[in-house]
């Protein structure tokens, strides 16, 4: 109200607390809605106000509640966790690395999109193993930020973790067999097979060497 005889009156504008949730820098829009008391708008008044905001933009870290599992029915949760509170939606983008081979060694679930809804601190992303009869030996799953998106956040430095799948198999072992235990002069063959005690994920040589009152050639 603009009291008669002056030619000014004012109002105060309050930004409400600190409320705990990164919001940005926010505008508010002060206009006239109407003029009483024989006064008219100049024109269309307005006046911008910024309000800038008292907290940090958030940041994602990354954790998993494993560092090992097992190769038969192992299971792990990656979480990534913001600094504070935002009002939009955070997107996560993993990433993997290491020896392990996703769909092979492990369900790709752990490597997917992690989303934070608004509001919230923390999303989760789940994965298992990926059993097999084959020794491979301990593989590794390297877990990585890719990208974030969203209310405004980014990674915190750069963020990895590594769990370990430790092998169920063990190394295997080779016995040498024989077709026969003697074979005759004339040219007769025998057949020497190498087994292994169980599959390897690569190619096992067996060099044979050979003793005896019999000399080779």
């Amino acid at each position: 109200t603009i009291s008669a005889g002056s030619t000014t009156g004012s109002t105060t504008f309050s930004p409400t607390g600190d409320d705990s949730v990164y919001e940005g820098s926010e505008t508010a829009i002060v206009a006239i809605t109407n003029v009483a008391g024989g006064a008219t708008e100049s024109g269309d008044q307005s006046v911008t106000i910024t309000i800038t905001d008292a907290d940090s933009a958030p940041t994602v870290t990354l954790s998993s509640n494993v560092t090992t599992v097992a190769e038969d029915g192992g299971t792990g949760t990656v979480t990534a966790t913001l600094s504070i509170a935002t009002t939009a939606d955070v997107t996560v983008e993993l990433g993997a690395a290491g020896t392990a081979t996703s769909g092979t060694d492990y369900t790709s679930g752990v490597t997917s999109t992690i989303t934070i809804s608004a509001g919230s601190l923390t999303g989760t992303a789940s994965g298992a193993s990926i059993a097999d009869d084959i020794y491979e030996g301990n593989e590794t799953v390297i877990v990585s930020i890719d990208s974030v998106s969203g209310g405004g956040a980014t990674e915190n430095g750069t963020q990895s973790l590594t769990v370990t799948i430790t092998d169920a198999e063990s190394a295997p072992t080779v016995n040498l067999s024989s077709s026969s235990a003697s074979v005759t002069e004339d040219g007769s063959a025998i057949t020497l097979t190498a087994t292994l005690s169980n599959k390897a994920d690569e190619a096992v040589t067996v060099p044979i060497t050979t003793s005896g009152t019999a000399t080779e050639g």
